[in-house]
């Protein structure tokens, strides 16, 4: 036989249903029937406080018994949030889907259901707090739990300098582990550019040059949605030039579509002349890698050697001067010649101190001279007879 509701109950009913959260936990208090705490709620059709009746409920760890009701509710198109809250932490407990619903519900408050997944499973904290960007509780139920990759990810997407330079402080003690994990996992997995942007500045404005560099380093090499973006190139091999020399050649060999000539004149000025070297010869510019070994590394021989390499006019030309520069007379005709250039035969002839061999060598400099006149004639003789035939 069905219990009956006490007349005292049903007298304060009567008075008010607003009184029926209390009603409610008397009830169960007494041992009466779940069936009639149930029947009364669907009774008082939401005339009294779901945060009153949630609260009894949860006393007496009888939450559950409000899950038909809060889903009718909720089809009926109830946006209240104690409703969702009171959902929310039902799945929760009933391993009901909960990360599914703390995903995509919109109506729960994400700091009370944070909280309450805590201590119940840090993961799902991390869903609620991240839901409602919930900063600081995200980044403590990480850092308590060891969560440093779920921390990674979330300040990838979050893209908050101010809260990034909270995280990469000295004064952070997980500030390592956070790192890895924004270097292995997080910076890795995204595809998108503002990400990776913010992230890169972070890491700059928190003057971590070193860890800027595994940075970018994990993104040209791994992530091949960025393995070609210039501009992260150039400040991969900029941060090195400035924080760890040992890897710009490397990068400056490996790496390709960078500002080369620019990154060049920037390591000329740091002392880094064989990494200019490198970048000439890497974009084709030998007459300035010649330079750089002329006018900075300062040895001639390395220079013809290099020359002889390239046998470009252009290059033979810078060779041909330098030695000029320094009385090698001889030496400079000769590079002339190979320059194919009489354009500084004047110049070489001044030296007073020049040999018979010299000599010789400069009729074939006269003969080099001789050829482009000839040109010249032949040129303008075709000119005219075109011209007469006109």
């Amino acid at each position: 036989m069905a219990q009956q509701i006490p007349k005292p109950f049903q007298d304060q009913l009567q008075i008010s249903l607003s009184r029926l959260p209390t009603v409610v936990g008397s009830l169960l208090d007494e041992g009466y029937s779940e069936n009639i705490v149930t029947d009364l709620i669907h009774i008082g059709r939401g005339q009294f406080s779901t945060d009153e009746m949630v609260t009894e409920l949860e006393k007496r760890n009888r939450l559950k018994l409000l899950l038909p009701w809060l889903e009718t509710r909720v089809k009926e198109g109830c946006t209240e949030p104690a409703t969702h809250n009171a959902l929310a932490k039902i799945y929760i407990d009933s391993n009901n889907s909960p990360e599914k619903f703390l995903r995509e519900n919109k109506w729960y408050y994400s700091r009370l259901i944070g909280r309450y997944c805590e201590k119940r499973d840090p993961h799902l904290a991390c869903v609620a707090y991240e839901r409602g960007q919930c900063d600081r509780e995200l980044i403590a139920v990480c850092n308590d739990n060891s969560l440093f990759k779920t921390q990674a990810r979330y300040l990838v997407r979050r893209r908050d300098q101010d809260l990034w330079l909270e995280v990469l402080a000295e004064s952070n003690p997980f500030k390592r582990q956070l790192i890895d994990q924004v270097v292995k996992t997080a910076i890795v997995e995204t595809c998108d550019p503002e990400d990776i942007s913010v992230t890169v500045k972070a890491f700059m404005s928190a003057d971590l040059p070193n860890e800027l560099i595994e940075l970018l380093e994990k993104i040209m090499l791994e992530n091949p949605a960025f393995s070609d973006h210039k501009n992260l190139k150039n400040l991969l091999i900029l941060t090195a030039i400035k924080a760890d020399r040992g890897r710009v050649l490397g990068y400056i060999e490996r790496l390709d579509n960078y500002d080369g000539p620019d990154i060049a004149k920037i390591a000329i000025s740091n002392d880094l002349y064989e990494e200019a070297i490198a970048i000439y010869k890497k974009f084709d510019d030998n007459t300035s890698a010649i330079k750089v070994l002329i006018d900075n590394v300062k040895d001639l021989k390395r220079a013809r050697d290099f020359a002889e390499e390239c046998n470009e006019p252009g290059v033979w030309s810078e060779l041909a001067q330098a030695q000029l520069q320094r009385g090698l007379v001889k030496e400079a005709i000769e590079s002339y010649i190979d320059a194919d250039d009489p354009s500084a035969y004047i110049n070489a002839t001044t030296n007073k101190q020049q040999s018979w061999d010299d000599v010789i060598r400069h009729l074939q400099i006269i003969g080099v001279c001789m050829k482009y006149i000839g040109r010249f004639i032949v040129n303008r003789l075709c000119g005219c007879i075109c011209k007469y035939s006109e």
